[in-house]
């Protein structure tokens, strides 16, 4: 986005939320969060009443954009800044609020991205590493003991890059082909990656648990392979280099951030994050 529309949506609290409210209403016609009913009533308070359901809602109901309460120019100055693909710290340092909720308000958009990949069924959900709740208010991370690891798998075809999550696959099992099969491993901290595994270019997983005593890392941690590297690839480990405290709960989000952000990297990035944080938090099974 252009710093002098930036600038426009900024000037006033109510220019910014006219500038999400595009996302939220098509036609500005407004339904029923729960029924999808467009009969509604308006409400002292600015809220509106379904006509149908009773159910009471503002314009951000069951939207990602919900949580973290935060204002809609609080709300693009955070999109602008993680457009620029600063660090949460360097955010906090930024704007006027507490590492803790521009930490939160960051989870939110790369949940809202997440959320919108065609396997987020497949790490979404109550048994899976995150689950949503469709107030748009919580989301709840279970703890990496309680879960099983994913590893994915990376692949560019076209310039266009997938991280897919690999089913049947656990790090013990590439530890086990590691070991028994020669299979190159590398890491950085707690993410570890491979060299080409069938279809894949790399497997990619973090482990909360230290490698086995026999391992031997002969990957370099910057680019993966020494030759031959596909770009997404060295983009994708040369990102996470930069991550702290990284959990195999949150893992997904980070690595389908850094996949939406590789394959629209000539599309506005800015854009692309108020729409999806405007969307309805979806129901995964």
């Amino acid at each position: 986005m252009r710093i002098a529309d930036y600038e426009k949506h900024i000037q006033s609290e109510t220019s910014a939320r006219r500038y999400l409210l595009k996302f939220c209403w098509k036609n500005h016609q407004r339904f029923c969060p729960r029924c999808r009913q467009r009969r509604n009533y308006p409400l002292t308070d600015g809220r509106r009443r379904c006509a149908q359901c009773a159910y009471t809602y503002h314009d951000f109901t069951g939207r990602w954009i919900n949580n973290c309460d935060l204002k809609s120019r609080e709300w693009l100055r955070l999109i602008k800044l993680f457009e620029l693909d600063l660090t949460v710290l360097a955010m906090t340092k930024e704007m006027d609020l507490a590492y803790n909720t521009v930490y939160k308000a960051i989870t939110t958009i790369r949940c809202a991205i997440a959320a919108n990949a065609i396997d987020a069924r497949d790490f979404f959900g109550s048994e899976r590493s995150i689950e949503l709740k469709t107030s748009g208010r919580v989301l709840t991370v279970k703890p990496c003991s309680n879960l099983t690891t994913p590893v994915f798998g990376v692949i560019e075809h076209s310039g266009l890059a997938f991280v897919d999550l690999v089913p049947g696959l656990h790090p013990e099992t590439v530890f086990h082909f590691h070991q028994n099969f020669g299979l190159r491993l590398g890491h950085w901290g707690k993410t570890y990656f491979s060299a080409p595994y069938q279809r894949y270019h790399a497997l990619l997983f973090c482990s909360p648990q230290p490698p086995p005593r026999f391992m031997e890392f002969a990957l370099s941690p910057e680019t993966g392979e020494t030759t031959k590297t596909p770009e997404f690839l060295g983009y994708l480990l040369g990102k996470i280099r930069r991550y702290r405290g990284l959990s195999p709960e949150k893992f997904p989000l980070y690595v389908k951030e850094l996949e939406a952000r590789y394959n629209n990297r000539d599309q506005d990035i800015f854009e692309l994050s108020a729409s999806l944080l405007c969307r309805f938090v979806p129901k995964f099974a």
